[in-house]
């Protein structure tokens, strides 16, 4: 089989529950996926969520389509596949029809499982240029950009990741993600919220429901999964599940184990214990192995507010780390926190 047809197979089908063999009737409990994010997704992340046990699908920290053809001095380490090459998605990020099809090319050469095509970012200085959302209110022009990838690509899974748009138009949502079904998308992913709405907007996953009934391609739900109780409500049951996958992005950044967790907890296992002090430890161990150390600070940044959500009373420390500019300095305070605090170093996931 080829990278593409494990890939379909393993969103189509499913996967098998705890002492079957294969998915039951062809409708196993959804894949789950890492969600590609900026400056966090890197290998060095996506090896700390394999080493805690994994998931079925990762997907890259998006890659400038301008930049990778321009070359910059750390393109090898945004296209690094580890920790699971087979089973990692490149996610692309452009502002034209050409750039994009030439870094699709590019990367498509390496032994990744496909190619993603960014076209839900809503940050306002890509949209504004043309890239991420933009893409979605140009039906034409996605529909072209995927036809020629289809033909550039036929052994990887190619695939497009949308957002609602400027608002809640299910017949525009609709309409867009049939184009680009037509075109040769293998499946589609949504994070169901609209261009200009944070994460503190609860995702619509009405329109996840929609897309898995009107489409023939699979489609993988993105937004608030962040613990058990959440992953059952979008879930759907196992006869009929929502989505044919789920992505988790903050939810994975707030506890890299939780993939491993949420089949744990369909297996009958209650609970998880984790000693943070050690997952502080481990992800800036991989940081510094898998990223140059001109990324070292920024990338700890940004997860050590995450971490510290499961620490008792941790909103401050964590709030003081996200502001330390000095990546050693970020190292020795989480090291003294723990020192002082030993017993907030244990974390039951239960929840």
């Amino acid at each position: 089989m080829t990278p593409r047809d494990e890939i379909l197979s393993l969103l189509r089908h499913g996967v098998a529950g705890p002492g079957e063999v294969d998915p039951p009737h062809g409708n196993g409990r959804p894949a789950l996926a890492l969600a590609p994010m900026a400056t966090i997704t890197h290998a060095g992340f996506r090896t700390l969520v394999h080493e805690y046990g994994g998931c079925d699908l990762y997907f890259t920290e998006m890659i400038s389509a301008e930049a990778l053809i321009g070359g910059t001095p750390f393109e090898d380490h945004y296209r690094s596949l580890a920790p699971a090459p087979a089973r990692t998605i490149y996610q692309i990020i452009g502002y034209t029809h050409d750039t994009i099809a030439e870094a699709a090319s590019r990367l498509a050469r390496e032994p990744c499982a496909g190619i993603d095509v960014n076209m839900g970012c809503s940050a306002p200085q890509l949209v504004r240029k043309g890239a991420g959302v933009a893409w979605m209110y140009v039906p034409d022009a996605s529909a072209r950009l995927i036809g020629e990838l289809r033909e550039k690509l036929p052994d990887k899974t190619l695939s497009v990741k949308l957002r609602l748009g400027r608002r809640d138009d299910p017949d525009a949502l609709l309409a867009i993600a049939l184009r680009l079904q037509e075109a040769g998308v293998d499946f589609i992913t949504l994070h169901p919220k609209r261009q200009k709405e944070g994460s503190a907007r609860v995702a619509r996953w009405k329109y996840v429901d929609l897309l898995k009934r009107e489409l023939t391609v699979p489609i993988i739900g993105n937004g608030g999964i962040m613990d058990w109780t959440s992953y059952l409500s979008r879930r759907g049951t196992e006869d009929d599940p929502r989505a044919n996958a789920l992505m988790i992005g903050r939810g994975a950044v707030r506890a890299p184990w939780l993939f491993a967790y949420l089949r744990g907890r369909e297996a009958g296992r209650q609970e998880m214990e984790i000693d943070l002090s050690q997952v502080v430890a481990r992800f800036l161990s991989l940081l510094e192995e898998h990223q140059p150390q001109q990324f070292w600070p920024s990338r700890a940044r940004r997860v050590y507010p995450y971490l510290f959500r499961n620490v008792l009373f941790g909103h401050s420390p964590g709030a003081r780390l996200a502001d330390t500019r000095d990546y050693d300095e970020g190292r020795r305070l989480v090291s003294e926190y723990f020192d002082a605090h030993p017993e907030r170093r244990r974390h039951i996931e239960r929840g």
